[in-house]
């Protein structure tokens, strides 16, 4: 076997060529980027019926409010535990950078549905099981 060839250097020359110049910051427009099967409208209809059966201390009304798409797709994936319990975990998980995240008032309801949904859907229930 052939011996790698290397180069004796210092450590602050090393970090900074391995490190490299820092990450350029962006800012994306992630608009078109979203599904075109979710209106970027008012709140349907079907979601306020969902928001009123909800008790009352759970309602996303300023989610509702400020983010009508996102309580609208909350609503649609509802009825469906999994994909449900992921779609609000990725809400209140930031994993593109430079995200601004939620007003506080939002990111806690959708922490209150969260805690809400998972009691109604624990894990490791028939319906959490993924193939």
């Amino acid at each position: 076997m052939k011996a790698i060839p290397f180069e004796k250097v210092s450590f602050a020359v090393a970090k900074r060529v391995h490190d490299g110049a820092p990450p350029k910051t962006t800012r994306l427009d992630w608009s078109s980027r979203r599904s075109t099967d979710e209106p970027i409208g008012p709140i349907r209809e079907e979601t306020s019926r969902w928001m009123r059966e909800l008790p009352e201390g759970v309602r996303p009304l300023h989610l509702a409010e400020c983010f009508p798409r996102i309580a609208n797709k909350v609503c649609a994936l509802w009825t469906q535990p999994v994909r449900c319990a992921a779609h609000l975990s990725d809400l209140l998980i930031a994993r593109r950078i430079g995200r601004q995240g939620f007003p506080a008032a939002v990111a806690m309801e959708i922490g209150n549905l969260s805690i809400y949904y998972a009691a109604l859907y624990p894990v490791g229930r028939p319906w959490a099981v993924t193939n």
